[in-house]
């Protein structure tokens, strides 16, 4: 019944495949001052200054006990992250795991902002939530980018699927990927401000109200703003 439905990224079979169903990023925003590199850490939150070289590296699960299988199979790929993580600090990497779960997102930033590089699905194609927010708060990003549903996104949106920064992996390359980032910290800072630039763009506030301002002009002025298909 809806006249403009959104969606970002995804399979586009069964309902999402309408012509009112439109890429719109902008949907999914955030305040850029709520979640800004610079924020001030409450002392409770602060964390322990690492040794030299060390990295912290951000994981989270929501509802992690109801979203994990008993053998630790999860969205998220735990069960890919922790064994991975051991071994490098069994060759002497210096890696802190940031893994907050039950904590509400105005306090969860402060956690976010302090970590080096994070860490999200690898098997499932997409990001959510906890991806938009560190890409505001600058921060480098590995989660699997199906190509076949940006290659979607760049039908529509093409300077979306140009610009994003999400470093992309699957099980078999998160390895290399995650040992470069941990190797390179200016290219973790090049990623960051990008993603900070990236997320000022097509995730804030500012830029959703400036979208659905044009959307609802459209459509009350008789435009059905319908989706041309390939």
């Amino acid at each position: 019944m809806a006249d403009y439905q959104c969606t970002l990224g995804g399979n586009r079979v069964d309902f999402n495949d309408d012509p009112r169903v439109h890429e719109a990023p902008e949907f999914y925003c955030l305040d850029p001052e709520l979640w800004q590199p610079e924020i001030a850490i409450p002392e409770q939150q602060l964390l322990p200054r690492l040794p030299e070289g060390g990295v912290r590296l951000y994981h989270s699960v929501g509802h992690r006990d109801e979203r994990t299988r008993s053998d630790g199979v999860n969205i998220k790929s735990s069960h890919l992250y922790l064994p991975l993580i051991e071994r490098l600090r069994g060759e002497g990497m210096v890696l802190e795991l940031i893994e907050p779960t039950g904590i509400p997102n105005k306090e969860v930033r402060f956690l976010q902002v302090q970590a080096d590089i994070f860490l999200d699905m690898l098997t499932y194609g997409w990001f959510g939530a906890n991806i938009r927010e560190a890409m505001m708060l600058g921060k480098p990003v590995i989660c699997f980018i199906r190509p076949e549903w940006l290659e979607s996104v760049r039908e529509e949106l093409p300077d979306y699927a140009e610009e994003l920064p999400v470093v992309s992996a699957t099980p078999q390359t998160v390895e290399s990927v995650l040992r470069d980032l941990i190797a390179h910290p200016q290219k973790r800072r090049e990623i960051g401000r990008r993603s900070r630039e990236f997320a000022l763009k097509w995730h804030s506030a500012s830029a959703g109200g400036k979208r659905f301002d044009a959307i609802y002009r459209a459509l009350l002025a008789g435009d059905p703003l319908l989706r041309h298909r390939n």
